[in-house]
């Protein structure tokens, strides 16, 4: 009897210690696995941070550049007229100039000047705004806009033309997209002007 009882609490004592390495041994699993999976998110987490989501376009002599959400799925489209002229599958353009030999004139009166002639462009158009005073990055600038139907297109588009003096050159940037996308375009100027850099 007294044997019987020694062998059980040898084999309960022989179980206990068997279940508490089978516990040991799971929780040191576990948390080598935990820790694996902390590694991988952490990896995942600083990819998807490196990847930018905008992408930077030049103009081909390299002086100036803008930085577009890609979300709005623009590439830069071969041009001999514009410094740079990027496009969408959806309709939606960005020009951007420089005017040469008016560096001394007033800002106000070259985009007074400027809109007047755009405008000779279009047969017709409307919604056609006042001229607009802005600052961009500490520089002057002026802004106007108007609505116009492309025949072509059978679509209405939002144009907005922003004149800009960085030093002692007037940039023009021209954007254009469709009407119907006027929530969808809301940031793309101000954004697109925000990352303007001369380089």
């Amino acid at each position: 009897m007294y044997k019987k009882l020694n062998v059980k609490k040898v084999v309960i004592a022989v179980l206990i210690g068997v279940l508490l390495i089978i516990s040991i041994i799971v929780f040191v699993i576990s948390r080598i696995g935990a820790k694996k999976i902390e590694e991988e998110n952490k990896k995942i987490i600083a990819e998807s941070m490196s990847e930018s989501t905008t992408t930077v376009f030049k103009d081909t002599a390299n002086t100036i550049s803008i930085e577009v959400d890609k979300k709005y799925n623009f590439v830069q489209a071969q041009n001999n007229e514009y410094l740079i002229k990027i496009s969408s599958t959806e309709d939606s353009d960005i020009y951007i100039s420089r005017l040469e030999g008016i560096e001394d004139k007033d800002l106000s009166s070259v985009a007074r000047a400027d809109k007047l002639a755009y405008l000779e462009d279009y047969n017709s158009y409307s919604n056609l705004s006042d001229l607009k005073e802005l600052n961009v990055n500490g520089n002057q600038a002026f802004t106007y806009s108007f609505h116009y139907l492309d025949e072509n297109l059978k679509k209405a588009f939002y144009i907005q033309v922003v004149l800009l003096k960085v030093n002692d050159k007037i940039y023009v940037f021209d954007v254009d997209f469709p009407l119907d996308e006027l929530n969808f375009y809301t940031n793309l100027l101000t954004d697109t002007l925000a990352s303007f850099k001369v380089l």
